[in-house]
């Protein structure tokens, strides 16, 4: 059985996460956005992103001192450019060779297309976005290798469509330990122990209360894969491994989350910004980091990566981490 050290959670104030953000401020940078995005036909929409990621990471703070999004509108908007070229030549020599060949092949062409797309996105996404992220002027790091994830990839991939989705879980959970465990904060690696089974009992779970209940269940179902994700990510170093710890329950989880519903309900999605601080607040505040580590002490990472490309297509095709 491994070792994840002695900790006590109780009254740990100094190594909660919190976050600061208000929904007044964060509605004028929306709005300034939105308007820019519209103005410039979806061009401004990088620098737009950019705006967004810099204000959440900024009002989140640990041991007094915030975190930093070092992205640029211009990294973005090149791997925007990048992106489209890529998947304008593809579909261009698809349409090509199908006057040549038959729609078979033209579909088996997408598909491989897809198949490499999604992973592609995944782990550029990831990549970029702990790439670009510091704190105290250390930069998180990303050591994973494309080829290999690739595989992994595919592997679960496939095996999640022979069992009819069953294995989605397991899949989800060997992509996110992946992600994780490739993760460095100076000289300090995150890693991930959960496992496909809890995750998949979650989910059954969800499944099974979400109708009956009207889906009321809901907010105790999002804490519940929330809580998952936090309580099975530790750091180490060496020998010494930390889990972090979640102190969200479903009271709170319930309340704010159904508050939020009916906020967006009856405004019509205007009240968009401030049920967004709301909700980070709540996730960020029942975030107890290991304080098994010098922190004050971290290494500077050596690798300074800009390539915005995949962060490109998690947007474009709407995939979303959740952990």
């Amino acid at each position: 059985m491994e070792n994840y050290g002695d900790q006590s959670f109780k009254n740990n104030q100094a190594n909660r996460l919190s976050f600061h953000g208000k929904g007044s401020t964060f509605f004028g940078i929306v709005v300034v956005n939105v308007l820019l995005t519209l103005i410039t036909l979806g061009i401004y929409y990088p620098w737009a992103k950019a705006a967004y990621r810099k204000y959440t990471w900024n009002e989140t703070e640990f041991r007094d001192s915030r975190f930093v999004f070092n992205g640029t509108g211009k990294e973005m908007f090149i791997g925007f450019l990048i992106m489209y070229a890529i998947i304008i030549s593809f579909y261009a020599s698809l349409i090509f060779f199908a006057t040549f060949t038959s729609g078979f092949f033209v579909l088996i062409g997408i598909y491989l297309l897809m198949l490499i797309l999604i992973p592609f996105a995944i782990f550029g996404g990831w990549k970029y976005r702990i790439s670009r992220t510091s704190w105290r002027g250390i930069f998180f790091s990303f050591d994973g290798d494309f080829k290999e994830f690739l595989i992994l990839f595919v592997k679960n991939l496939l095996l999640t469509i022979l069992t009819l989705g069953i294995y989605g879980a397991w899949m989800r959970v060997a992509v996110q330990k992946y992600l994780i465990s490739h993760t460095k904060i100076g000289n300090l690696r995150f890693n991930f122990r959960g496992t496909g089974g809890d995750l998949f009992g979650i989910n059954i779970l969800g499944f099974i209360l979400l109708y009956p209940t009207l889906f009321l269940y809901m907010p105790i179902f999002i804490k519940n894969r929330f809580n998952f994700s936090v309580e099975n990510t530790y750091i180490e170093y060496g020998n010494n491994r930390q889990l972090f710890k979640s102190t969200l329950e479903n009271k709170e989880a319930w309340k704010t989350l159904v508050v939020n519903g009916l906020l967006l309900v009856f405004t019509v999605g205007l009240a968009y910004p401030w049920t967004f601080m709301r909700t980070m607040k709540m996730f960020m505040r029942n975030v107890i980091v290991p304080d098994g580590f010098d922190y004050d002490s971290l290494e500077q990472s050596s690798e300074d990566y800009r390539d915005a490309t995949g962060d490109e297509l998690t947007d474009m095709m709407d995939i979303d981490f959740g952990f």
